[in-house]
């Protein structure tokens, strides 16, 4: 559950007689996986077997709550505070699922409730994420003076100074609630502490103090210390207090708990932070304040990247922090000194959908209605020569490599390109082609703005410091690694498993019935009949890793928890061949029973399946079983739907057909119907439950208290048997629960390809359980080495591959002329790249020289055959061969004067030279043959004939002209008629998702250049 830094915070607490402070990590875990089991069923979990008595969650909570109040060492009373924390908020937890919604005194003379003290004690322990979530729980059930208290106090736990500071009245008195002196002085101590608040506010946001009561009290640990002098029964000269007496144990532990908050969180005011050399600082005050009235806290990672210099002008950075650690957060300190030096901003994601989501949070993070400054993913204009950047640009790699090659001089004032999940620069992490382009983009952006800064950001990286050196060698100045483990969130991962004895009955039940009907029957049946079907029922458990070193293979221990995961069973799957049946996990099935429950007590849950289909089907399973849950349309989503429906030409045809309490999210889905279900998922009164493919996983900022990931395996593209995920690839999808600022602590389960047995007889784990929650709870979530792409390709070339596809690619984006060449383009520099580097330091520059050599003499070769500098600047702008481009251009002035003049007729001129180039239509369109086969009526892995595009040019043309997608269906061939109520208009899908961007915007930016 706990990261390794946050695990050591937790065990540097002091050691108390009977506890010592290392075990506490599993003891919470523990604790922590048998809250999820009772969220999900409602009964108490199995436990393992032989495990000695524990301290019970009072206990800790209490005793190292002590601690934290009385200690005098900083990093004693953190951790301490860390430990009581965390077990007051598993308390309080577990208390809500008993009570239910049960309103509980929050303050009084003699008590605070535990919902207070865990929130303030996590911001004594600087854990601002579990401070925001704990706050949460704090209800407003008190009179008039307690309520006022009790809001601030909920208000600066989670941040909301700004609020607290407006809310502030300058004259306020509270008036006596009451006859009873104690009562009356209860009241003014509850006002003297909403007013140390205030300050407390007023300082981290540094402005000034709008006026308090009380005279001589110049800061608000001042106001605190005097505060818990009058609460112990203390008389001082101080007038307001001066007719009571008495002990006030609610009010003094408040006062005390509050002034320890202040002497973290003063050192972590976002108000502090001074702006880097060069900028405007009038714009960084401007920004500074507005992003601390909503986020006033800097967390301990970002503080120590601050600390390195991560902001300073004329540094680049290399960040490795785990998934939901504030990447983006921390990135827009250094965006922000960026823009206030007047700069621009390039912001790199790798997918569409991180990037409409970059768009947004920056968009929240730099208004222009206050800076001035545009937020921007539209940067797509190849065909204008004078296209000007906005202050931030987001967009893939691909297409700035686009606009770096068509037009470079729109660079010129960009200060910084941040490029977020950067392991995507090694061509492990998937096909060589993305790398490239990936590795091209940033190469060829420090050439072109060669003054400015990078920062490369990633959860994954192993290498991290070669590649930051690399970077400094890259740009000739410092680059600043910063590698934390720590993360605000943390999660309690678990694998799915079957008790052995359960399976074997179940299996021999099966086996026995199938038998029996066959006799009957007199043949026997190839697959396993429904009757002996139904019988493959279990009861789902999970087994829970408690620390990421969780396995000691050498001592022969595992620090793990049992608890069982529904009430009931579920329906698994089989496989059954030759008489032999073989139960199978039937992951889709088994997330869908989970979620279902889980719904039921409110968790937010994402299921990951493994194709676009599932995604679809396993909703629909959802909401079958949870028919009495109904979603809302708010006002402001209804006009989305009603958008959706004119694009569509009717609900019928979307793949969200309304609002549900579990939604789809795929690739297959239309940008409204995912922007839909996206808004439908966050919202609290919306969908509990998301169902998506692997692609949801990548950054995408769609928080959950639950992730399950049904199944770790997929189908191959070829279609040929199936494959594992790669480990980023669960580790991202693992990283979706729990995320800062929304929910701390997550849930993770893992549905394992193979199914999971443990015979608790035994009580010995086996290797497929070993496997399984290795893969989900690794000793390190650093798990990718970025290598260079380009290495690999020198390497093919001295293979003598040099007619491999991607070493064409290759040598055709690189300008075979000098740098001095009028057309303007950047030769690359090979011996500036980052496998250069590490041959360097690997003391191999000799061999890698060489390489470089034979790469030269293919360029020389190619410059031999085509002497047309034009040509071959268009054909390093575009990555096409040299040949396709001279046939573009023979065939455009041969037709000179009688070209298409508007884009319905290009796209139309566009597909008749695909048609009759047979090479240029491999090269621009073999990725996507098979969506063309689909959209002609055809099965994917057909045979494909040119003459299928001209299928294509009616959807084109009513796409064109804006017609709804029913109606380009028919124009496809499709039959979106009245009866078929699922028909989802596949052909047009696959045009407006796939074969439009292939199309429609490459070969006419080409033409025209």
């Amino acid at each position: 559950m706990f990261d390794p830094a946050t695990a050591e915070l937790l065990s540097k607490a002091p050691d108390v007689p009977g506890l010592e402070a290392s075990e506490i990590p599993q003891i919470l875990t523990r604790q922590y996986a048998s809250l999820v089991s009772k969220r999900l069923r409602g009964v108490e979990t199995s436990g393992p077997k032989k495990r000695k008595v524990e301290w019970p969650l009072e206990r800790i909570a209490d005793t190292y709550e002590i601690i934290a109040s009385v200690t005098e060492n900083e990093e004693d009373r953190k951790s301490a505070a860390f430990v009581s924390a965390t077990a007051h908020q598993i308390m309080g937890r577990k208390l809500g699922l008993d009570k239910g919604d049960t309103e509980i005194s929050m303050v009084s003379r003699d008590h605070v409730n535990p919902h207070i003290t865990s929130s303030l004690l996590f911001l004594v322990a600087e854990q601002y994420a579990d401070a925001f979530e704990a706050s949460k729980a704090i209800k407003l059930t008190g009179s008039r003076s307690e309520n006022r208290l009790i809001l601030a106090i909920k208000r600066l736990c989670s941040g909301r100074l700004d609020q607290i500071y407006e809310e502030t009245e300058p004259e306020y008195r509270p008036e006596r609630e009451s006859f009873s002196l104690e009562k009356n002085a209860t009241t003014l101590l509850y006002d003297a502490l909403r007013v140390s608040i205030e300050m407390i506010a007023a300082e981290l946001l540094a402005r000034p103090y709008k006026s308090h009561n009380y005279t001589g009290i110049d800061s608000a640990s001042q106001l605190l210390l005097t505060i818990e002098e009058l609460a112990s029964g203390k008389l001082l000269e101080f007038a307001e207090f001066s007719e009571f007496l008495g002990l006030y144990t609610g009010p003094r532990h408040l006062a005390s708990l509050l002034g320890h908050a202040l002497d973290g969180i003063s050192e972590a005011s976002l108000s502090t932070i001074e702006p880097p050399d060069g900028a405007d600082k009038d714009f960084w005050k401007r920004w500074i304040s507005y992003r601390a009235s909503k986020f006033p806290y800097v967390w301990p990672n970002h503080r120590t990247a601050i600390e390195k210099g991560f902001v300073d002008t004329g540094k680049s950075a290399v960040m490795v922090l785990p998934t939901g650690a504030g990447k983006t957060t921390v990135s827009a300190l250094k965006i922000a000194g960026v823009l206030a030096r007047g700069k621009k901003v390039i912001f790199l994601a790798p997918t569409h959908a991180l990037v409409d989501q970059l768009t947004t949070d920056l968009q929240e993070m730099f208004p222009e209605n206050l800076l001035g400054s545009i937020v921007s993913n539209d940067f797509d204009q190849l065909m204008l020569s004078d296209s000007t950047l906005s202050e931030i640009e987001v967009m893939t790699p691909e297409r700035c490599l686009a606009m770096l090659s068509f037009a470079p001089e729109a660079f010129s004032e960009a200060g910084l390109l941040v490029f977020d999940e950067c392991h995507l620069l090694s061509p492990s992490t998937g096909k060589i082609r993305r790398a490239l382009d990936s590795m091209f983009c940033v190469l060829f952006f420090a050439q072109i703005v060669p003054e400015a800064d990078f920062l490369f950001m990633s959860a994954m990286l192993k290498n991290g410091e070669d590649f930051s050196d690399w970077v400094s060698d890259l740009t000739n100045r410092d680059s600043i690694f910063v590698e934390l483990m720590w993360k605000p969130s943390r999660q309690a991962r678990g694998v799915i498993y079957y008790k052995t004895e359960r399976l074997e009955k179940i299996r021999n039940m099966a086996l026995s019935k199938q038998r029996k009907i066959d006799a009957e029957k007199l043949k026997p049946a190839s697959t396993l009949r429904a009757p002996a079907r139904k019988l493959l029922k279990a009861t789902p458990y999970a087994v829970w890793g408690l620390q990421h070193n969780w396995l000691k293979r050498e001592e022969g221990k595992a620090s793990c928890s049992f608890t069982r995961v529904l009430p009931y069973s579920v329906q698994l799957g089989d496989s059954y061949k030759n008489g032999r049946l073989r139960i199978i996990p039937n992951a889709n099935e088994v997330a869908a029973q989970i979620a279902a429950k889980a719904a039921e007590s409110k968790v937010k849950t994402i299921i990951f399946v493994n194709n676009k289909q599932h995604a679809v089907s396993t909703a629909k399973k959802i909401s079958a079983l949870l028919p009495d849950f109904n979603v809302e349309i708010p006002p402001n989503e209804k006009e989305i739907w009603d958008a959706l429906e004119t694009e569509l030409g009717g609900l019928k045809h979307s793949i969200l057909e309304g609002p549900g309490i579990a939604v789809p999210h795929n690739a297959a889905m239309l940008p409204l119907e995912r922007l839909l279900s996206e808004r439908m998922y966050r919202r609290r009164n919306g969908a509990y439950i998301i169902v998506a493919t692997p692609t949801l996983a990548q950054g995408l900022n769609l928080p959950a208290d639950l992730a399950i990931i049904a199944g770790d395996k997929r189908a191959k593209t070829d279609g040929a048997g199936r494959e594992s995920l790669a480990a980023h690839e669960i580790l991202n999808a693992a990283g979706r629960a729990g995320r800062a600022g929304h929910v701390a602590n997550g849930i993770v389960l893992l549905i394992h390809d193979n199914i999971i047995e443990f015979d608790r007889q035994k009580n010995v784990l086996n290797d497929d359980m070993v496997k399984a929650l290795q893969t989900i709870l690794p000793e390190d979530d650093r798990c990718i080495e970025i290598t260079d792409p380009l290495t690999n390709i020198l390497d093919r070339i001295m293979d003598g591959e040099t007619l491999d596809d991607d070493v064409q690619y290759t040598v055709n984006r690189i300008p075979s002329f000098n740098a001095e060449s009028e057309v303007g383009l950047f030769r690359l520099n090979l011996n500036k790249s980052f496998g250069a580097y590490i041959s360097k330091k690997e003391a191999s520059e000799e061999q890698y020289t060489l390489k470089i050599k034979a790469f030269e003499k293919m360029l020389g070769t190619r410059t031999e055959d085509v002497t047309d500098t034009d040509i071959l600047s268009l054909s390093a702008q575009s990555g096409l061969p040299t040949p396709i481009v001279d046939s573009l251009v023979a065939k455009l002035q041969f037709e000179t004067g009688s070209l298409p003049t508007n884009f319905g007729d290009w796209i139309a001129w566009a597909i008749s030279w695909l048609k009759d180039d047979k090479t240029a239509c491999d090269e621009l369109l073999s990725e996507i043959y098979p969506e063309i086969l689909v959209i002609a009526g055809h099965k994917k892995n057909e045979d494909f004939d040119s003459v299928y595009l001209d299928v294509l040019l009616p959807g084109l043309k009513d796409w064109i002209d804006g017609k709804p997608l029913n109606e380009i269906e028919t124009a496809l061939g499709g039959d979106p008629i009245e009866d078929k109520k699922d028909y989802k208009c596949p052909r047009t899908r696959e045009l407006v998702g796939k074969v439009i961007p292939s199309i429609v915007y490459h070969e006419p930016n080409l033409s025209s250049h």
